[in-house]
């Protein structure tokens, strides 16, 4: 079942990612993040949305419920989207898929782009509605070519795989370039593996160190633990084993598998010097998080 925590505040949308079911091997972006002003349609009122989403935050989720239901059927895109998402968390409402997947389409009808993105995500997962790749594809266009990092990954993914399109590497990778210039890191370590292997773009170890690099910053395990090998075995960038120590921990310190076991072998090659400065560089690490 999906696990799409996702609410948008009175004049900032705010989401994290869902983790869905998915086909072996499609790792998709879930609810993207959005930051912005969005105007309320004509009669609706900022003050019962803003009163609804005080509720949230206190926990009164049937308060947020009756404030938002009534501009929701009125047709507020807003109201209608963080309806779906009480539905889809079970919050102030019985859990229920189908519903919250019905809520999600009329705002995504009205134009909401990140509605699109969490519709495509549920016809991906087939929660509230049979899977359906075709139909996924199509709202993760919509969204995607309305600036959504997020559906740009994800339609990227749907590229590379086949899924509900041709399979189409030059188009997955130009998708997740757009998603990468954007500061989404998974596409951004995506990206960087497509440079390094070739997929649908020119080899090129220089883009592909930078594109890990630039994962690796934000805090993103799998780039971190890609780049502390790197600097491990001298791929791309001169050996430096305090640095690939300083990754490959951080990588670790997230759970990533590799990562641990590279530590351990890492420990033993490093002089008492060594350590010591590879132990400041962890301490001041501070993860650089790109867009929102």
């Amino acid at each position: 079942m999906s696990k799409r925590e996702t609410i948008l505040r009175p004049w900032t949308t705010i989401s994290r990612s869902a983790h869905l079911r998915r086909p072996a091997g499609l790792a998709l972006a879930g609810v993207l993040l959005l930051v912005g002003v969005i105007s309320l349609p004509a009669g609706a009122s900022a003050a019962d949305f803003a009163t609804g989403y005080a509720a949230y935050q206190q926990g009164d989720f049937a308060a947020a419920l009756r404030q938002w239901r009534p501009l929701a059927e009125a047709g507020h895109a807003k109201a209608q989207f963080n309806l779906g998402a009480l539905y889809d968390q079970g919050k102030g409402v019985v859990q229920d898929s189908r519903e919250a997947v019905r809520w999600w389409r009329r705002a995504a009808e009205g134009g909401l782009a990140l509605a699109q993105h969490n519709l495509a995500n549920a016809y991906i997962a087939g929660e509230g509605v049979a899977q359906d790749y075709d139909q996924a594809v199509d709202w993760l266009r919509r969204s995607a070519q309305a600036g959504q990092r997020r559906s740009q990954y994800t339609l990227g993914k749907m590229y590379q795989y086949g899924l509900g399109v041709a399979a189409d590497l030059s188009r997955a990778a130009g998708l997740f370039h757009a998603a990468a210039e954007q500061g989404l890191d998974r596409a951004q370590y995506n990206l960087g593996k497509i440079y390094r292997d070739g997929a649908g773009v020119a080899r090129d170890a220089g883009r592909s160190l930078k594109w890990f690099q630039r994962a690796a910053e934000q805090g993103y395990a799998k780039a971190q633990s890609h780049l502390g090998a790197r600097y491990v075995r001298g791929q791309g960038v001169a050996v430096d084993l305090i640095e690939g120590y300083k990754w490959t921990a951080l990588a670790a310190r997230q759970g990533h598998p590799r990562a641990k076991e590279n530590l351990a072998v890492l420990k033993a090659k490093l002089t008492a010097p060594q350590r010591t400065e590879a132990d400041r560089r962890l301490a001041d690490f501070t993860p650089r998080r790109e867009g929102q």
